[in-house]
């Protein structure tokens, strides 16, 4: 399952990022270390909006 990551950044900047579960669990890990806040949601099954890198599904 993938999720759509968006970190909540005081700047106003909150680009998605798509991750995997073990992914998502390591931001969430880094985020609570750092105060960084974060939105995650599920995936439909169409995908997500891409990684930030490049705007493409990273499963491609």
């Amino acid at each position: 399952m993938r999720f759509e990551i968006t970190f909540l950044h005081p700047d106003g900047d909150h680009a998605p990022h798509t991750a995997d579960a073990a992914e998502t669990g390591a931001l969430v890990a880094w985020a609570g270390r750092s105060g960084l806040r974060l939105r995650i949601r599920p995936c439909p099954a169409a995908p997500c909006a891409g990684d930030d890198a490049t705007g493409q599904e990273a499963d491609r």
